[in-house]
């Protein structure tokens, strides 16, 4: 991550953009010295955002923690399991009566 002045990132905003876009360059925008302003690509910031949506929603975590458990215990589906239970679901309930 470079730490940039802001009148220097104003004269190469093209290219840092460029950098930031292909590249996924970080740059940390200064102002009279101190950090201001954070240039990162959208997908990066979308990303952060959903992990942070994630680690704050207890279900969520309760449920990723588990899975862990399972797979390390090998409470696990195979794959010929995983696809017959997907083709159930596809077809949907049997007619009853």
């Amino acid at each position: 991550m470079e730490i940039i002045p802001i009148t220097e990132a104003t004269a190469r905003f093209v290219e840092l953009a460029d950098g930031v876009a292909r590249e996924h360059d970080h740059f940390t925008i200064t102002r009279d010295g101190r950090a201001d302003v954070m240039l990162i690509a959208v997908a990066e910031y979308e990303s952060m955002q959903e992990t942070l949506n994630i680690l704050s929603d207890s279900d969520t975590l309760a449920d990723l923690r588990q899975s862990r458990e399972d797979f390390a215990s090998g409470n696990t589906f195979d794959l010929d399991q995983v696809q017959a239970e997907f083709e159930k679901r596809r077809r949907g309930p049997l007619p009853t009566g």
